[in-house]
């Protein structure tokens, strides 16, 4: 077998220096991370990991989008569920907090990184919001309930997703025993008044 072009990583190569960058970070938070380490933990040369990311901030980067992108689709499918504008929030709030209990290390890693990142993540990060904002107004105009707020989907995101990072937060950093996961419904019922009235 050829050996493989430090400028072509293997097949998955990408995903193992995101893995390894979150794990890296996880341990030992991003500033003390090192483009060695994560160079190290996931087994990509140095030259395709340079020219895949260009430098540390550039896998943390690609990192905190591939994590919105994740998030978005698993929104977009709780939104396509819902048989109802209230079915469709309630999903929306189980399924981000389920998502935040199924993978806490990268859940911790976007609340924390987003204000250093979201800035510098460009059109990528743009692209997936776009995408996100314009499934979530189609969904928004489906129902006559919530059509008025299809104008303002960053109000409904932060109506539904807010609440949730505020309680997530403690128990990502350990210091909430109990999981997240027992507010379901008081969450979903907060969302429901303040968007439905109901």
């Amino acid at each position: 077998m050829s050996e493989a072009s430090p400028l072509r990583p293997r097949p998955g190569a990408r995903e193992r220096v995101l893995a390894a960058a979150l794990a890296c970070a996880t341990e030992s938070g991003m500033d003390a991370v090192t483009i060695e380490a994560i160079r190290a933990r996931s087994g990509v040369s140095v030259g395709s990991l340079y020219h895949h990311f260009g430098d540390k901030q550039g896998v943390f980067t690609a990192l905190f989008v591939a994590g919105v992108e994740h998030f978005g689709e698993i929104a977009m499918a709780a939104m396509a569920r819902g048989d109802s504008a209230e079915a469709g929030l309630r999903a929306l709030v189980g399924d981000y907090l389920e998502w935040i209990v199924a993978h806490p290390d990268w859940a911790r890693f976007l609340l924390t990184a987003r204000p250093r990142l979201e800035g510098q993540a460009g059109p990528q990060l743009r692209d997936a919001n776009g995408r996100y904002f314009t499934a979530l107004r189609d969904w928004l105009n489906r129902w006559p309930e919530t059509r008025p707020l299809a104008r303002r989907p960053a109000l409904v995101l932060a109506l539904v997703f807010g609440p949730v990072d505020y309680l997530a937060r403690p128990w990502l950093d350990g210091l909430m025993p109990a999981s997240p996961l027992e507010h379901r419904d008081a969450l979903a019922d907060g969302v429901v008044r303040a968007l439905l009235g109901h």
